[in-house]
């Protein structure tokens, strides 16, 4: 990175023991005021990672630095970090204020100064007019409000979140999602999130980081995680992806699945070599017959702003693309073989086999 990073783990792993590893070597680092986002399915790792962090777990070997200060060895209430968790954890017998004070009081801040930290907190996450409510009597979107408003007011240098927004409905959900991305820019502090939802960590992150197994997959911004996935892991999870094997030929095409595509990167690799392509829905098309890879039409799902056609290539290869539902009438009905071809301006992604 261009400057030194505000936080940093250096070959850190954790063994669970008998063979059960939760990290494998994990090298991170995260400037000061970045929203980055741990992603990945149940297991990968990413839950452990925030704990490391946040000092709930210790790592069996590697380094957590701080503003280049080891803080491994440090318990977490003597981390600058504090955590927002997806059960809220607010205390049920204090009100909205004494529940953003709590941190404060513990530390023998004086009266005056908790309450004025304290209001500052609450009108930043809009609950500015609840500070003698009781948390009983909020929603679940002003719980978690209450949650974030006690982690920021001890003012951390870095603020983990741990699926804070998976118990919310779907619609409480996204407007959180940009609630929660407008605050970090306006508090400037680094946030961590972790969560299992490729949309979420895609429409607020600066930069995501891809688990799988323990290890990094992939970190990257989100447009260049979904355009150029570094694996075939990524490819898969970021987005749906199309993945169809191929060969790669003596004039830096792909051919396969009856595909035979000119393929970025294609003509560095020898005749022959066997790659995967990755073919994004929305860069797929229906093409003249005969001008295209044949594929036999199986059904077609509403999804929405588009329609997803899910069909089969000669080979059995399962394919999806997505149509504007104003093409409707120009599909083929189900059971029908169609051409497809790629879009033009569209281009495969080239993967190892």
């Amino acid at each position: 990175m261009a400057t030194d990073p505000l936080l940093s783990l250096r070959g850190v792993s954790k063994d669970f023991g008998g063979g059960v590893f939760g990290l494998k070597d994990i090298d991170l680092d995260i400037a000061s005021g970045e929203f980055v986002s741990l992603l990945g399915p149940s297991g990968c790792g990413k839950t452990t990672t925030l704990r490391v962090i946040a000092g709930f777990e210790t790592p069996t070997s590697g380094q957590v630095l701080l503003n280049g200060r080891e803080i491994g060895h440090l318990p977490a209430n003597r981390r600058p970090v504090n955590t927002v968790f997806q059960d809220y954890a607010v205390f049920p017998h204090m009100n909205v204020a004494e529940n953003v004070g709590f941190g404060l009081s513990v530390r023998g801040t004086a009266r005056a100064e908790i309450a004025r930290k304290v209001a500052e907190a609450l009108d930043l996450v809009g609950l500015g007019d609840k500070a003698e409510r009781p948390v009983s009597a909020l929603s679940g979107g002003q719980r978690q409000r209450v949650a974030l408003a006690r982690a920021i007011v001890c003012e951390p240098q870095v603020l983990l979140l741990d699926e804070p927004l998976s118990a919310l409905d779907a619609s409480l959900r996204e407007q959180m999602q940009i609630e929660l991305k407008s605050l970090q820019h306006r508090l400037g502090t680094t946030f961590i999130l972790v969560t299992h939802d490729q949309t979420e960590a895609l429409s607020i992150s600066d930069r995501i980081v891809v688990m799988n197994g323990g290890r990094i997959e992939q970190i990257a911004t989100p447009d260049e995680l979904y355009d150029r996935p570094a694996t075939r892991f990524v490819a898969g999870f970021i987005g749906t992806m199309n993945l169809l094997p191929g060969r790669v030929t003596g004039d830096g095409r792909v051919e396969g699945s009856g595909f035979a595509l000119p393929v970025e990167g294609a003509g560095s690799l020898a005749t022959g070599t066997a790659v995967t392509l990755g073919l994004r829905p929305e860069d797929l098309t229906f093409a003249p017959a005969g001008s295209g890879a044949p594929l036999r039409v199986e059904t077609t799902v509403f999804h929405g702003h588009s329609l997803r056609v899910i069909g089969r290539l000669n080979d059995g290869a399962e394919v999806v693309l997505d149509v504007r539902r104003s093409h409707a009438a120009e599909l083929p009905a189900d059971g029908a073989t169609a051409a497809l071809a790629l879009r033009p301006g569209a281009s495969a992604i080239l993967l190892p086999a």
